[in-house]
């Protein structure tokens, strides 16, 4: 449901009084200074700000009155958002104003919207406590209850098929993995699996059986080659055809990690690292087990600018055994005005590269651009991906077969149109999976993990162990008409601007949003930095399971050093 805005005339005022408002949208060189205001761009880009002050008019601005609203921040949404019932804003307090670091629009669920796409089948987690069972046979002889992790199967004597199907709201991962079962019972129970094939012909594929065992037992099932992972549907379970019984105490899919170098990387921000502390930093990433180093490299005039010295380094790293990467990134390299440039600096890294002798060449490029940091009316969300795609594609090209390689956050992992259409132009993917907890680290990484086996590619899974400000998260939810909120939705000429407010107000005409709760965030699910002996102990493990990937690229630590 689109949130009411308000549409004006060329000038609107409200009835005024001693302390009356105003919100003026001006081009930016007839914007006053000072006072509560926040930047926005017109249809054709023409730079434009919101103000407020008590001004009733300002020469080239429009204006809306806000009778007596005490305004402490404006964040603009852009033309193009379409904010709903709730809304997130995060940031922290600066100058007596609460200064929005990151905005969230929740869309509404609809009754009966339908399910959610599934995710990704957990890895050591016991699969039973998300799980539902049916029962299926024309003899009906089986009685099945499935509660607290377990399952327990009843089955009579009898000569028809009959058994349980065991469904969850997941797909099956593309790694190297089996299910272990836990368990113990009387009778031979035949374990099957179906995908969306098999199961619309009502057969499956046989993974092997649970046989009798009267005390705890583990069985190791194999998913078959010719099963459809991305397709699961749901397990089988056969009674035999004699009276049996099955207690199921555990099922869990097992990643089988595969023999190779842990190949961590990291990166080095600071250009004086490597140009005048070069040994040093070679040393300090042998001590950490570092197999690369991505570096920002100095350009001037279309060239790297000291290619000598980079050249050497490069050297002395890959007799060390690290290589050494370039990286780029600015948000604003996504924009149309700025591909050509971005381009260009791609084009000397591989000009570098085309001259240097094969011991002294970067290992390849990485363009950490991240977008979506744009304000909304500088970059649309809806043309983000657009723009994005575009300037994958002219890197590309710019850089010939040199190894290019894009850093994308987590929360892309359902945009698979873009993901797969990046995979036309990447070599790799860096994702920033920026968590603590062990088994979200997991969840968030998975579906990249698979893309880079469907696609043929290589993907990092990245942790972050820098520091993090301690920042506070807004909850407002929409009001209902004629209320008053502590926020306000207005618009000019389609422009959408949030007003939050220091007193509630209703505003005629204005949608209003009132303050639900806030929560404190200091980071601690996000960063290891302040627990990196953690970061240490967890790090083989995921090396471990993520390696019955094929494609996973290693580990890369942000602000390791």
């Amino acid at each position: 449901m689109k949130a009411l805005l308000l549409l004006l005339p060329p000038l609107v005022f409200m009835s005024t009084s001693a302390h009356a408002a105003f919100l003026h949208l001006c081009p930016v060189d007839a914007a006053p200074k000072g006072g509560v205001s926040a930047g926005a761009s017109g249809p054709d880009g023409t730079e434009l700000r919101f103000v407020v002050n008590d001004a009733r008019s300002l020469p080239g601005c429009r204006t809306l009155g806000l009778g007596a609203a005490q305004v402490e921040t404006l964040q603009v949404l852009g033309r193009s958002a379409r904010p709903a019932t709730t809304i997130l804003l995060q940031g922290a307090e600066k100058d007596g104003r609460f200064a929005v670091s990151e905005q969230t629009l929740l869309p509404d669920v609809s009754p009966g919207g339908g399910a959610p796409a599934p995710g990704p089948m957990p890895v050591r987690a016991n699969l039973l406590a998300g799980m539902t069972v049916r029962s299926y046979g024309v003899e009906e002889r089986v009685q099945a209850r499935l509660e607290n992790g377990r399952l327990r199967i009843d089955c009579r004597a009898g000569s028809r098929p009959a058994g349980v199907l065991l469904t969850g709201p997941w797909y099956l991962p593309r790694a190297r993995a089996a299910l272990r079962a836990s368990y113990s019972g009387s009778g031979a129970f035949a374990w099957q699996v179906a995908d969306a094939a098999q199961a619309a012909r009502e057969s499956a594929l046989d993974m092997g059986q649970l046989g009798a065992s009267t005390g705890p037992a583990d069985a190791r099932l194999t998913l078959p080659e010719r099963l459809d992972r991305g397709s699961w549907r749901h397990f089988v379970l056969a009674c035999p055809g004699t009276q049996a019984t099955l207690d199921l105490d555990a099922l869990t899919l097992e990643p089988q990690a595969q023999k190779q170098v842990a190949l961590r990387s990291t990166w080095i921000w600071d250009r004086s690292e490597w140009r005048e502390r070069g040994d040093a930093l070679l040393d300090w990433a042998a001590r950490e087990g570092m197999k690369e180093l991505f570096i920002v490299v100095t350009l001037e005039d279309g060239r790297v600018k000291e290619p000598q010295p980079l050249g050497a380094f490069i050297r002395r790293a890959r007799e060390r055994g690290v290589a050494i990467s370039a990286v780029e990134g600015d948000p604003h390299m996504a924009l149309p005005s700025q591909r050509a440039a971005t381009a260009a600096r791609a084009r000397a890294y591989a000009d570098y590269n085309a001259k240097a002798e094969p011991a002294a060449r970067l290992a390849g490029i990485q363009f950490d651009i991240e977008p979506y940091l744009l304000p909304e009316h500088v970059l649309p969300a809806a043309r983000l991906e657009t723009e994005y795609l575009a300037t994958a594609a002219a890197l590309r090209e710019a850089v010939g077969a040199m190894p290019l390689e894009f850093v994308v956050p987590f929360w892309w992992d359902d945009r698979r149109a873009l993901l797969d259409s990046l995979a036309r132009h990447a070599d790799a993917l860096s994702v920033m999976d920026y968590r603590t907890e062990p088994q979200q680290i997991v969840e968030f990484a998975v579906p990249f993990l698979d893309w880079a086996a469907n696609h043929g590619k290589r993907v990092r899974i990245a942790l972050e162990a820098g520091p993090l400000p301690e920042e506070t998260q807004r909850r407002y939810r929409r009001a209902g008409k004629d209320e008053a909120g502590d926020m306000l939705l207005l618009a000019i000429e389609g422009q959408q601007v949030l007003a939050l407010l220091r007193k509630p107000l209703a505003l005629p005409g204005a949608q209003a949003y009132k303050l639900a709760g806030a929560r404190h965030i200091d980071g601690s699910s996000t960063t290891f930095h302040k627990n990196k002996d953690a970061l240490r102990t967890l790090l083989p493990r995921l090396e471990a399971d993520f390696s019955a990937w094929p494609g996973f690229g290693g580990i890369a630590l942000h602000e390791w050093r």
